[in-house]
């Protein structure tokens, strides 16, 4: 299973307790409070958070997601995962509106940092204000004064899993990621395609020696053509479970404009968890792209997640564990 930018997670100590502290939290108006708005697919968004989160711990704020109003997720994180950490919220909604008129940094948020218009920049790769230009975001490496901080950008890396370790799934995901596991009835082997935007050229990459051996196979992908090659291919053994759109929408994750975009997260989130359980994980590698990517952040997330079954283990737990 080759992936770059491979992590490990070693779980400490618990320090929290029994309670879901984090969703019962309202921030007042004297909190350091760091806003953290995450764009692109599920790499992007959790290895921003991560960023976000380091950089709260360094520095002393609490650290609010939100996800409703952003290209690609458009719903509260928190209806599909709960916080295991104090300091973290998933939702808006733990958030004092009073704080909107607060002053910010960016300096053109001041008085405004809960309604402002975002569009993306392609001269500096950046999100910025609409009006202004100004980019969203901070410098990570100084402390601040401002009691706002905010961060609006995309961009994945190896943080992502570590993010996840914050965080367990919602009771209805794991109900249904229990109904996907007992559809296919024990060990399986995952696999990852990304075939739409960004593309691989799978059927050239010995996939018949690839699969041998008749364990079931679990296909997580993103154009519902695979799955139809993989079952003409393999028949039986091939589970998908994911609702796909036509292919030539494009990427799921861009599909922002879903009519249930609440089903798409959910599918995109069980996709991601079930790689991480498999015995074992075939990934593939892109073909020559724009953005010059040898593996989707998708696979290499899930290759993280496959690596560190205690991160698995915590989100589909119902306990309080520990990390460091």
């Amino acid at each position: 299973m080759p992936v770059e930018e491979t992590v490990s997670i070693t779980f400490g100590a618990c320090a929290s307790s029994g309670i879901e502290v984090a969703a019962l939290r309202s921030f007042a108006l004297t909190t350091r409070l760091l806003i953290c708005r995450p764009e692109g697919g599920l790499n992007d968004m959790f290895n921003q958070i991560e960023r976000c989160c380091r950089y709260a711990e360094r520095f002393d704020r609490d650290v609010v997601v939100d996800t409703r109003a952003v290209e690609c997720f458009r719903d509260d994180l928190s209806d599909y995962f709960e916080s295991l950490q104090p300091r973290l919220a998933l939702s808006m909604r733990a958030l004092d509106p009073s704080i909107a008129g607060l002053e910010a940094i960016p300096a053109c948020l001041s008085g405004r940092a809960l309604g402002y218009v975002a569009r993306y920049d392609l001269g500096l790769f950046r999100w910025v204000e609409a009006a202004s230009g100004e980019p969203l975001t901070f410098d990570f490496e100084s402390d601040h004064d401002a009691p706002v901080l905010l961060h609006h950008a995309d961009g994945g890396g190896s943080l992502a899993v570590h993010a996840l370790a914050r965080m367990r799934l919602r009771p209805g995901l794991k109900a249904q990621l229990a109904e996907r596991l007992a559809a296919i009835g024990g060990r399986y082997v995952g696999v990852h395609v990304r075939n739409t935007d960004y593309r691989t050229n799978y059927e050239a990459g010995g996939l018949a020696d690839r699969l041998a051996g008749g364990a079931p196979i679990f296909l997580a992908t993103d154009n519902r053509r695979v799955v139809e090659r993989f079952r003409a291919e393999f028949g039986e053994r091939v589970f998908s479970f994911a609702a796909l759109p036509d292919p030539r929408i494009g990427a799921i994750h861009h599909w922002g404009e879903a009519p249930d975009k609440r089903r798409l997260n959910e599918d995109a989130i069980l996709d991601l968890v079930m790689l991480g359980m498999a015995s074992e994980l075939h990934i593939f590698e892109l073909l020559p792209n724009f953005q010059r990517q040898t593996y989707s952040g998708f696979s290499r997330l899930a290759a993280n997640l496959n690596r560190n079954p205690p991160v698995v283990d915590q989100l589909r737990s119902t306990a309080f564990p520990g990390w460091t």
